[in-house]
């Protein structure tokens, strides 16, 4: 099973085709950040004074390098700051959130692949997963 593809594959069809943050694109980090809100209010709190508009292309710009480091397995300087503005000692993201992240995150692929099965999950987990531990390990 070639898990890179199906990622691949999987991430086109949730953000659609062409360069930049397409339409489909803001709908799908937007459905994101509603799912990942709903899930706890000491999350939702963490973004009372956000430019939401302007955290939907930094969470793309972000897993573009969390995307990055799966496959070079080596940090980038922007990686390298978010992980330090997350930090205990900035905005405090606890390591626990990275878990809601990625399960929000799934949920949001789930509604919005229709060809979203178990093995795009695992895709999926596989490609998050050493950008999640990257920021983990730098709270």
């Amino acid at each position: 099973m070639n898990y890179e593809k199906l990622f691949e594959d999987s991430y086109s069809r949730v953000l659609g085709e062409g360069i930049g943050l397409s339409d489909q694109g803001k709908y799908f980090f937007q459905s994101f950040y509603d799912t990942f809100f709903s899930k706890s209010d000491e999350i939702r709190e963490k973004f009372t004074n956000v430019d939401m508009p302007a955290q939907l292309g930094v969470l793309q710009k972000s897993m573009v390098h969390i995307l990055s480091f799966y496959v070079a397995k080596t940090d980038s300087e922007y990686l390298h700051s978010i992980a330090m503005t997350h930090s205990r000692g900035q905005y405090d993201i606890k390591p626990e959130y990275y878990d809601i992240w990625l399960e929000s995150l799934l949920e949001t692929v789930r509604n919005m692949d229709p060809e979203f099965e178990d093995n795009i999950e695992l895709a999926w987990r596989l490609a998050m997963t050493p950008g999640i531990q990257f920021m983990k390990f730098h709270y």
